[in-house]
């Protein structure tokens, strides 16, 4: 119930979307099912070896004297760019571009601190290729920025812990949300290490700092979700975490791994629960936001009853076991409750049961390597368990 009310909140939150049909656009930008700001199609009409780019704005009107940049890669690893404004029309060209499998292209084009890019792309051999791009206003404002589930994953290693941090983020408004000059620092606890950032294909960069981690680029309306990890060094049986939430916040999670004897307390959450999934056992505390409540300024969190090192299970794929609410997070009328959320986990699982049968097919194909096969497959067939049992438990 809890969840339900934060979700009809959100709506209330933003009382512009008044209407079914601005609710399911704030619905799909919750959820990434947004249109594509950019698009890359061969084009027969076009001499082979030229990309031709569009640049258009949100009425889709052509955006004349917009910089595009280009940019080559090649198979060995070597980098080029190249420069072209539009013209009045909105558009400019590149031509006279290698069409073999060694190269590919990728057009990027700035915007006062975003960035909208195509996916990286080969030339066909005999026809051109057109890149449509549709650049929107940008804002540094984030008050429509918001974290609709934040996560911190607790592992213990040998004579060290890795803290493994998801933010999944999503823009709400209209304009393209730019992170301040500088990036958006967040610092760390003191003594971490070994840092690591999932890359991402679209504008949002997450990179170390002597003191922790910042956040630039830009976030498009719409989904983006965001991973970070780092070892802290563990001395002794206990283990003490804070760190700050810059993000307005709908729903946080801290999970750790856990053995018998273990507790896990966050400041402000629920109470902690053994969960178990396959061999793995974890302790899960969470938090709920409604609009109005205090934010999540800090989170603190602290695990005691640490076993010395050898006694800790290693769990390589805990983390895809605990999503527990990916996909199902929905904005809906409150008229309608239990069919938008059976609504979701049916959508969701009709999604995973895709994906685990394209994994397969790459399997057979050889696309894909053996340990990722098996790391995959566990983390979609781990998340399908969680549905099901979640539908079992509604209609029970």
């Amino acid at each position: 119930m809890m969840r339900i009310g934060a979700l009809i909140g959100l709506l209330l939150w933003v009382p512009s979307y008044a209407s079914a049909q601005e609710d399911q656009t704030v619905v799909n930008r919750v959820l990434g099912n947004v249109p594509d700001l950019v698009t890359s199609v061969v084009d027969p009409e076009l001499p082979e070896g030229t990309i031709v780019v569009g640049v258009v704005d949100l009425a889709g009107a052509p955006v004349a004297k917009q910089a595009v940049r280009l940019g080559l890669m090649e198979q060995s690893g070597g980098r080029e760019s190249k420069a072209c404004v539009t013209d009045d029309r909105g558009s400019c060209s590149f031509d006279g571009l290698l069409t073999d499998a060694k190269h590919s292209y990728r057009v990027n084009v700035p915007f006062e601190g975003a960035r909208y890019s195509s996916t990286p792309f080969r030339l066909d051999a005999e026809k051109g290729q057109r890149v449509t791009v549709t650049r929107l206003p940008v804002t540094r404002d984030n008050r429509r920025v918001f974290q609709v589930l934040g996560r911190t994953m607790v592992e213990f290693r040998e004579g060290r812990a890795r803290v493994s941090q998801d933010a999944r983020l999503t823009n709400l408004g209209e304009s393209t949300y730019v992170f301040p000059d500088g990036g958006m620092r967040i610092p760390l606890p003191e003594g971490f290490k070994a840092f690591d950032a999932l890359a991402v294909m679209t504008d949002q960069r997450v990179s170390a700092t002597d003191d922790g981690l910042e956040i630039s680029g830009s976030i498009p309306p719409g989904r983006a979700d965001l991973r970070w990890a780092y070892d802290i060094p563990l001395v002794g049986t206990s283990l003490s975490i804070e760190q700050s939430v810059p993000f307005a916040t709908m729903e946080y999670q801290v999970v750790s791994d856990y053995i018998d004897g273990m507790t896990l307390e966050v400041e402000g959450f629920q109470v902690a629960r053994v969960h178990e999934g396959g061999d793995r056992r974890f302790l899960v505390a969470g938090v709920m936001r409604r609009p109005g409540d205090a934010p999540i300024d800090l989170l603190r969190i602290h695990i005691r009853g640490i076993p010395g090192s050898g006694l800790l299970p290693y769990i390589a794929a805990f983390a895809a076991a605990i999503f527990l609410f990916i996909g199902v997070w929905l904005l809906f009328r409150p008229s309608d409750q239990s069919a938008a959320l059976l609504k979701v986990r049916q959508d969701r699982q009709a999604e995973l049961l895709d994906e685990i049968a394209s994994l397969e097919g790459q399997r057979k194909a050889k696309s894909i390597g053996p340990s990722f096969y098996e790391h995959r497959r566990r983390e979609l067939t781990d998340e399908l368990a969680i549905v099901l049992r979640m539908q079992n438990e509604a209609k029970g």
